[in-house]
């Protein structure tokens, strides 16, 4: 369905059982590109905006997504002192990652200018979630934009509901019955990304959902483009636009590089855009602006690449031999390997010999002036041959760099305990990448609480990764985890956590945090790996081991080449970026990004199955340093004992103001976490500390038995005998006859209020609320004084004036009052 009023537009498309809308024309109207998208209750606000001129300095695409979580979306208001969102959540940078990695490839070669996407939750209904609507606005706001993407893309999640699969699941069905959470991204061609977290999944069932996933995509695309059919604003890049300038001036541009050079070259742009374009007057429209933006950015794209053809051929022919021995270096240190390429690559720039000028004109009798635009092209046009000829390499003539076979891992080294006091820890190596990860224990009270737009409120898992410059060679600031960084600990988590045990039968907090200590190639999966050591090191018993592995393809025509552990290189130069986590059985975790659109159900496959085989392998190494979780915790880890008690007396646990639990944390030197149900966890450092706090909770809760013992303090004396407090607001009467073999005449004869007695529980009359004792023994001065010391005391005791007894009630006026003098034996 699709509407439209002027420059107002909506379209719709039912994805999954549930209609996803895009609107355009009423929020954001001075964005090149503004977009709301709505599903139920959920509505984000997509904007793109970017700049008509290119950033001179910039050797990549300067690209940014920002995905903001407004709590207001959800009715909350946000945590803190200052009760205002901050800096973005883990799970918005996240989201944000999402958009970036399938949009940043689709655009032209060359593209310089700045773009901003942002992506604003204006409403959450905590039901359909908003990170899939972020990508599909994203995509549709730059759809009909002005700018050159050359999508659309869209994204629909895939779950798996008791074996079967579910598109777009709601957020409760995601969080409570799903064993799948699977993004897939595409265009109308092809897959552009996956990322995944999944309990153990097998490959055949991914490969379904893919394909099931592209079929949605596909419909959300069509959608996108009925948008932009209705609404989009002519593209700054026009492709018919592009072949007219290049058919009608391109042979001027070029013999003007030939004649001048590159940088004097450059002005021939200008003079076209001059001669085609009429100039910006006062009567100018707003075609006539589009028209010149147009041509000058595909004459200036033009421009760039006879630049770059006109530098290649030379450094081809002058240098491809030297380039093919470069390719060979990737199996040197990587130190070595930099010197290497710094000293070809200055060659090539010093010696080139070009066809044309090289430098700018000088004046009569000076040298000419170095140009450092022809040393930049010159030195793109040696990386454009270098690229080339490891693609080739690889692809045709099957060989890597490093000389490894296709499916040939890095020398793997694995060790555990290597951090003295650290509640577990591993040391995992593979080639030039290391990680060490370090595992802490902690209570229930130290997870973490999540303040996000999402149904998650507790997390007791943690990974977290850290990419200090070291670990590549290079200096930088230490200012806290980059988006990269959060990335890649969110993707080994995802790894990890179908593996952890439930808090009920390991009640711990579990923060792991990987430091990356050597980088070239995939540190986020030897980090699930090393992660996965240190678990089983600390004692955490995880179902099964987890291994990662980083796959890649290079692809020329029909040749293509899947490689298993990639390294930088490798996956700079490749069409694919491939991790894959999981168990023996299954996959737990994956991300994929495709930069190209051939990438086959067979090549994916194929891919997969080449991935296991890693992962399985791995495993095994990863066994040789520790095949199982430690049956004992490390010595400085908490111990955690727990007991369940009535619910009933959760309050006499805590007592008046938290009195009795803080008593109960301080005497035994312990944490005490008592839940609604009734369970209450003990950490402790010492175990016995556990035991002896856990036994004291137990007494306060238990309900006394005839035979349960109790040590207890002497609270009232009357003339029958004492009453000894047994628990908080229980006492027992310890009566005369049951001090010890023979009657006392008087109990303070042997005891006081105050003193201590171990005691034995009689007699239990729960209809009149009464509780018999006999005495075991009393203590004194740190000593145990037994009841025949004190029956012999007793006889001994001079004679006591008799006491009045206190009235025990009956009829009014009764035996109240009456002095019934001592008792006799």
């Amino acid at each position: 369905m699709s509407i439209a009023t002027g420059r107002r537009a909506t379209v719709s498309v039912e994805i999954g059982g549930r209609e996803i809308t895009f609107e355009t024309g009423k929020l954001a109207k001075q964005a090149d590109g503004a977009v709301v998208v709505r599903s139920g209750d959920t509505m984000i606000l997509a904007t793109a905006v970017g700049r008509q001129e290119v950033r001179p300095d910039a050797d990549f695409f300067p690209l940014t997504v920002d995905v903001e979580e407004r709590m207001y979306a959800a009715g909350k208001i946000p945590g803190g002192f200052f009760k205002r969102e901050g800096r973005a959540t883990e799970r918005a940078t996240l989201t944000a990652r999402m958009i970036d990695r399938p949009i940043r490839p689709l655009w032209p070669k060359g593209f310089k200018n700045e773009v901003h996407v942002v992506c604003t939750v204006l409403s959450a209904d905590m039901l359909n979630p908003h990170d899939v609507l972020c990508i599909n606005g994203a995509s549709a706001a730059l759809a009909i934009s002005p700018l050159p993407f050359l999508g659309p893309v869209g994204a629909v999640r895939i779950g798996r509901i008791d074996g079967a699969l579910v598109v777009n699941p709601d957020l409760v069905q995601q969080d409570e019955e799903s064993d799948l959470d699977l993004i897939v991204v595409g265009t109308h061609d092809g897959l552009t990304m996956i990322e995944a977290g999944a309990d153990q999944v097998p490959e055949d069932t991914l490969l379904e959902a893919f394909e099931l996933a592209h079929g949605e995509i596909r419909r959300i695309c069509d959608a996108i483009e009925d948008l932009r059919t209705q609404v989009g604003k002519p593209k700054w890049v026009d492709a018919e636009l592009n072949a007219e300038l290049e058919a009608a001036h391109g042979d001027a541009i070029w013999r003007r590089i030939q004649e001048q050079g590159l940088r004097e070259a450059g002005a021939i742009v200008d003079e076209l855009v001059a001669e085609l374009c009429p100039g910006i007057g006062m009567d100018s429209t707003e075609e006539d602006m589009v028209r010149e933006v147009q041509v000058k950015a595909g004459l200036a794209s033009l421009l760039e690449r006879q630049r770059l053809t006109a530098v290649e051929g030379p450094v081809r022919e002058q240098f491809e031999a030297d380039l093919r021995v470069l390719t060979d270096a990737e199996q040197d240190s990587k130190e070595l390997k930099a010197r290497k390429r710094a000293i070809l690559f200055d060659r090539i720039l010093e010696e080139v010999q070009l066809p044309f000028p090289a430098g700018a004109p000088a004046a009569e009798g000076e040298e000419p002036v170095e140009d450092a635009l022809t040393r930049q092209v010159v030195k793109k046009a040696a990386e454009a041959i270098y690229k080339d000829l490891v693609r080739k390499k690889i692809a045709i003539e099957k060989r890597r760099p490093d000389g490894r076979g296709t499916e040939e891992i890095r020398p793997i080294e694995c060790e555990v305990t290597v951090s003295p006091r650290t509640h577990g820890s591993a040391l995992f190596t593979r080639g030039q990448t290391q990680v060490m990860t370090l595992c802490t224990l902690g209570t229930a009270k130290e997870g973490q609480r999540i303040d996000d737009l999402s149904l998650e409120q507790d997390r007791r898992f943690m990974h977290h990764y850290n990419f200090p410059p070291f670990s590549v060679g290079e200096t930088g600031f230490m200012r806290g985890p980059k988006r990269r960084d959060i990335g890649h600990g969110a993707l080994a988590q995802r790894a990890l956590e179908a593996v952890i045990p439930p808090a009920d039968e390991f009640p711990y907090t579990i923060r792991l945090v990987s430091e990356t200590l050597e980088s070239n190639g995939s540190s986020s999966m030897a980090s699930v790996c090393g992660s996965t050591m240190s678990l089983m090191d600390a004692g955490v018993p995880i179902s099964a081991p987890v291994s990662g592995i980083a796959m890649g393809l290079v692809k020329e025509g029909d040749d293509y080449v899947i490689l298993t552990d990639i390294q930088g290189a490798e996956d700079h130069l490749g069409d694919m970026d491939f991790k894959v986590a999981g168990t023996a059985e299954g996959i737990t975790a994956l991300q994929m990004d495709i930069k190209i659109t051939g990438v086959t159900q067979e090549i994916m496959r194929n891919a997969l199955a080449q991935a296991k085989r890693a992962r399985v392998f791995i495993l095994g190494k990863m066994a040789e340093a520790i095949a199982e979780p430690r049956e004992q915790l490390a010595e400085h880890a908490p111990r955690i004992s727990s007991v369940q008690i009535n619910p009933e007396f959760i309050g006499m646990v805590i007592g008046k103001g938290g009195e009795t639990i803080r008593g109960l944390e301080a005497d035994y030197d312990v944490q005490i976490d008592i839940g609604e149900d009734g369970t209450i966890l003990v950490y402790a450092t010492q175990g016995t500390n556990a035991d002896a706090a856990i036994s004291a909770i137990t007494a306060l809760t238990k309900s006394p038995e005839v035979g349960d013992t109790y040590t207890g303090k002497v609270v009232k004396t009357t003339e029958f005998g004492a009453f000894v407090e047994l628990k908080k607001g229980t006492d027992g009467l310890l009566h005369v006859s049951n001090v010890g073999p023979g009657r006392v005449a008087h109990i303070e004869d042997v005891m006081a209020r105050g003193d201590i007695v171990d005691v034995i529980v009689q007699e239990v009359d729960k209809d009149r609320g009464r509780i018999g004792l006999k005495l075991v023994a009393k203590h004194e001065d740190g000593r145990l004084v037994q009841p025949e010391e004190l029956i012999e005391r007793a006889r001994n005791a001079p004679p006591r004036e008799p006491r009045e007894e206190r009235p025990r009630g009956g009829r009014p006026g009764g035996d109240r009052g009456r002095d019934r003098g001592p008792r006799r034996d």
